[in-house]
């Protein structure tokens, strides 16, 4: 009974909105979580005050709008978490509603018993958050199961089309003419050859070798990588660095032209 009642509990969609020089992306609690989690992605240069008190007035907007325990962090357009340690006395600030209704601000991370269990009730989190979008865990769980099944049945189809339809082509125009008895040896060594690269058993062409050769010099830069860490650990914060700055601008932009 437990394993099908977890089976049909929720996974919500989260809820992204623009504010201008910041958004917004509400994660609902998962399963068995005591809060809901709120992020704030700051796009332009801001002050730690100003960021943290954006924090504090996110959190009541959606204390009001779901009264759920909510634990909000702040962060850069590069994804870097922001340290508001001249302004705060944490970088995480944590609400909710007392029993009295009032809302209570936390700039600390709280022991599990100091925060209300309004999350753990099931069909309070459901009704709370009808009006999102969501998929249990079983749709979920159906649908990687599919996508596996799509994968084989892709790689089924591509052996067939590839290896069997060529060598039963092969054959039958062996039947219809004897003449056609070189086409059909050399047809059915494309398939022969086919299916053994198809299962890794072909000598390795020149791509593929080329392919070696490419890994070797990975090997290589992985060892002087190895010799000079901290150089690396440079080249690779700037890589990650440029491509979440660029995903991150992209959603800001998308969600500005949502909101206009």
């Amino acid at each position: 009974m437990h394993h099908k009642n977890m089976e049909n509990n929720r996974k919500y969609d989260p809820i992204k909105e623009s504010r201008g020089w910041y958004f917004v992306e509400y994660h609902p609690p998962k399963s068995g979580e005591k809060f809901a989690v709120l992020q704030l992605v700051i796009m332009e240069n801001a002050s730690q005050d100003k960021i943290a008190s954006a924090m504090e007035t996110e959190v009541k907007v959606f204390l009001n709008r779901y009264p759920i325990p909510i634990m909000v962090s702040s962060f850069d357009k590069k994804g870097d978490s922001y340290n508001l340690g001249n302004a705060r006395t944490s970088n995480h600030l944590i609400g909710f509603l007392s029993e009295d209704g009032q809302i209570q601000l936390h700039w600390q991370l709280l022991k599990n018993d100091e925060i209300p269990n309004q999350a753990l009730d099931q069909e309070y989190v459901d009704k709370l958050y009808s009006g999102l979008t969501y998929k249990t865990y079983a749709e979920m769980a159906t649908e990687q199961k599919k996508k596996r099944k799509q994968i084989k049945a892709g790689w089924v189809i591509i052996f067939i089309w590839l290896v069997v339809i060529p060598a039963l082509i092969a054959i039958f125009e062996y039947y219809s003419n004897f003449l056609s008895l070189l086409a059909l040896i050399y047809s059915l060594y494309l398939a022969v050859k086919k299916s053994l690269e198809l299962m890794g058993k072909w000598p390795k062409s020149k791509k593929a070798k080329e392919k070696e050769q490419e890994e070797r010099l990975k090997d290589h830069y992985y060892y002087h990588c190895k010799m000079n860490p901290e150089g690396f650990r440079r080249l690779m914060v700037e890589n990650l660095e440029k491509m979440s700055t660029s995903d991150i601008a992209k959603e800001a932009d998308m969600l500005k032209n949502k909101k206009a």
